[in-house]
């Protein structure tokens, strides 16, 4: 029945709860007593039973090696469906139960924002770290800044929306006007918290709407319109989208998108010769050309499964994920990751008795994982600090090099990915022999040849 409470309802109740429970021991745990590493998240989902899949073969690998300073990892999930209250039990069931040092927490930023409340209340009981895989939203960072002692505990392995701005405004000034020869543009935005300041601007930052932000480059929005993550009936937009004479339909799309739909739709449209630019998603793995029966022919977007060497790490992980049939999105990436960054984060604590010591190593550690490297932000300006480093906080326009290394592909014929470049200018160094622009086919050309 818990599914059918209301989560600020269910979280006051979990918050009431906590100050019923028991201290948890401050004692250091025996060397041979395992450090629990909870994640919850949707374990149906496309985007999220990877990221589960990805953790347990790093947990597996840190065992076989011995474990972290003698102490074995326990790994446990919780199903969340996607639903906010089962987040909230979740989170407290593996910190109850299991004795939870970290947890993981998969999910829209909304639903993330309840279990951050639900652990500030029992932060004092049962001390640990939560980490938020994936979300993007600016106030679950901001509000570590605004009262640190209430949610010093809360990291995000990804970027805030602020840190985007680098990358598109390298995409609109750089990009497109080589390989789109884009004027106008369809922009449909998955409508969740995620985007709604780049719909308005962000203000506090001084950072206009992305619509402003195009017309600097000489980009005009042709039609823009707002969609549910899933169950979009998409032709009726499409064919909007046909008359509006948009150059490139650009659809702000995350794992939560059912993009696989959307492109199956598009491909037999009116629109079809209308190249697509998608954001992210399941379009990030090369499990998206049968998941669309060859539909995706011409879509253009990061691609983070392809066996090539943006750091030491990126092939020995590809491999090891293709071997095991786990597709690698960006959070798989990450995923991955987080576990082997939680390793050197307890090692450099010299164990996990002390949560301020662990809180001041995940904050100063750093590792090299296969799309860059894995650091926090330490400068204390929101919504930055605390989530993962990728742009300079004082200057959100200048990307940090070799940090996050973001592919952008194309699917061509017969399911082939075609590098076409890096995503910010300090990373074009690594691309020069994996792929350039010249490299992009439009989407109408690739068909002819498809028939050929």
């Amino acid at each position: 029945m818990l599914k059918y409470f209301k989560s600020g309802f269910f979280v006051a109740a979990a918050m009431a709860m906590a100050l019923l429970l028991p201290s948890a021991a401050a004692a250091q745990a025996p060397a041979n007593e395992p450090i629990v590493i909870g994640y919850v998240g949707a374990v149906l989902s496309p985007g999220t039973r990877p990221c589960m899949d990805a953790q347990q073969v790093a947990v597996d690998e840190i065992n076989a090696a011995g474990g972290i300073l003698g102490r074995p990892i326990k790994y446990v999930t919780a199903d969340n469906k996607g639903d906010t209250a089962l987040t909230v039990e979740g989170a407290r069931r593996l910190l109850v139960e299991d004795k939870a040092a970290f947890i993981f927490v998969e999910g829209r930023t909304e639903i993330c924002l309840a279990a951050q409340e639900n652990s500030a209340a029992m932060f004092k009981q049962y001390p640990h770290i939560m980490v938020f895989n994936g979300p993007m939203g600016s106030e679950l960072t901001a509000r570590v800044v605004d009262d640190y002692e209430k949610y010093k505990f809360s990291f995000r392995d990804w970027d805030a929306e602020p840190a985007h701005y680098a990358q598109m405004a390298y995409y609109w000034g750089t990009t497109w006007p080589k390989m789109f020869k884009a004027k106008r543009v369809a922009m449909l935005w998955e409508d969740l918290a995620w985007t709604t300041m780049w719909r308005q601007g962000i203000p506090y930052m001084k950072l206009p709407p992305w619509e402003e932000m195009m017309a600097k480059y000489g980009i005009k929005v042709v039609y823009s319109k707002a969609v549910k993550p899933r169950g979009t009936m998409y032709l009726p937009i499409l064919q909007q989208i046909a008359s509006s004479k948009a150059d490139v339909i650009l659809y702000i799309s995350s794992w939560f998108t059912d993009t696989e739909s959307f492109v199956k739709q598009w491909a037999d449209s009116a629109a079809r010769d209308i190249p697509v630019n998608l954001y992210g998603g399941v379009s990030q793995t090369a499990d998206f050309w049968n998941m669309t029966g060859g539909k995706c022919l011409g879509v253009v977007g990061s691609f983070t499964d392809g066996e090539i060497p943006l750091t030491s790490e990126t092939i020995p992980f590809i491999k090891k994920m293709h071997e095991k049939k786990i597709p690698t999105q960006i959070h798989v990436h990450l995923a991955y990751a987080d576990i082997f960054f939680v390793k050197k984060v307890i090692e450099n604590a010299g164990g996990t008795a002390d949560i301020d010591k662990l809180i001041h190593a995940m904050e100063t550690t750093e590792t090299t994982y296969s799309m860059g490297k894995m650091a926090y932000e330490t400068k204390r300006v929101k919504p930055f600090f605390h989530s993962k480093v990728r742009v300079d906080p004082d200057d959100p326009y200048k990307t940090y090099p070799h940090v996050y290394i973001q592919p952008m592909a194309q699917f061509q014929n017969g399911g082939k990915i075609a590098y076409l470049g890096a995503s910010c200018k300090e990373n074009e160094d690594i691309y020069k022999n994996i792929g350039s622009i010249k490299n992009y086919v439009p989407p109408a050309k690739l068909r002819k040849m498809e028939k050929k």
